[in-house]
């Protein structure tokens, strides 16, 4: 489902054509969009071209026109409620939240506690050679000193 168009207006065809239908109509829009025979620019008939093979694809397979007539009729629905939140969406095939953080993996748990344990072994080695630098930690900021 790229951008606004649907399948069904790239390729021309009513929602509830037939799989004969589908296949003229692609034929049909194969035929004048390929970049061998079309007078457009190679570019622009190439990616015209693809978006129709990408929508007969889709439209041709029955489980992935099905999955995309129902995204299609929540879309629509989200479209006419006004409550639905913007950053929820709710994945059909799973029911899980799309968008929502992963649980970390084990080695990024340990990143992070190889990080936590640098830091804080460098703010122990900065304090230790202040020490015996002769600074005091407890200074007073200059501002202050009248």
């Amino acid at each position: 489902m790229k951008g606004e168009t649907s399948y069904y207006k790239i390729l021309g065809v009513n929602e509830n054509a037939s799989n004969f239908e589908l296949r003229k109509a692609f034929c049909k829009l194969s035929i004048e969009l390929h970049p061998d025979t079309t007078s457009l620019e190679i570019d622009v008939a190439k990616n015209k071209f693809q978006e129709v093979l990408e929508a007969y694809e889709n439209l041709n397979n029955s489980n992935l026109r099905k999955i995309y007539d129902d995204k299609l009729k929540e879309k629509s629905k989200s479209e006419n409620n006004t409550n639905v939140l913007n950053n929820l969406i709710i994945d059909s095939n799973n029911q899980k939240l799309i968008g929502n953080r992963r649980p970390f993996s084990s080695g990024e748990l340990f990143s992070l506690f190889l990080l936590i344990v640098i830091i804080f072994i460098s703010l122990i080695c900065s304090i230790f050679i202040a020490s015996f630098t002769g600074k005091e930690l407890d200074t007073v900021p200059l501002w202050l000193i009248k």
